[in-house]
């Protein structure tokens, strides 16, 4: 079994995962925006935390396997959210909107940085 990672499967798995991020971040930041039902945010909010940070981070690293790409996402996402919970509430500065949106916008930036570099790597 080999660890070498495919140089187009990992560019396709980072293109996939970028734009999960994306996805989850416009979705989540405009469903508090608007005030959407709360059914509606309760889904985009759960997904943005489940991917959207992780999906900031290994959009940037290849990976030897597309499942390890998800798998990270998802572990990276909980343990940022989970951090910055915990120094917000420490510094006594909680505001969850407040944290989602700069995530939100953190997540987005990466993301389409990693495109682009995704992007440009294919010329």
């Amino acid at each position: 079994m080999s660890l070498r990672t495919d140089e187009r499967t990992g560019a396709r798995t980072r293109t996939l995962v970028a734009w999960a991020g994306i996805g989850t971040s416009v979705a989540s930041a405009l469903a508090v925006a608007v005030d959407a039902p709360q059914a509606v945010r309760l889904v985009t909010v759960l997904a943005f935390v489940c991917a959207g940070p992780g999906a900031a981070v290994l959009a940037h690293v290849p990976t030897s396997r597309q499942s390890t790409s998800w798998a990270l996402t998802d572990v990276v996402s909980l343990a940022v959210w989970g951090i910055a919970s915990a120094v917000t509430a420490w510094l006594d500065v909680w505001s969850p909107t407040t944290l989602l949106l700069v995530l939100a916008a953190g997540t987005v930036a990466s993301c389409a940085v990693a495109l682009l570099r995704v992007r440009g790597a294919g010329r």
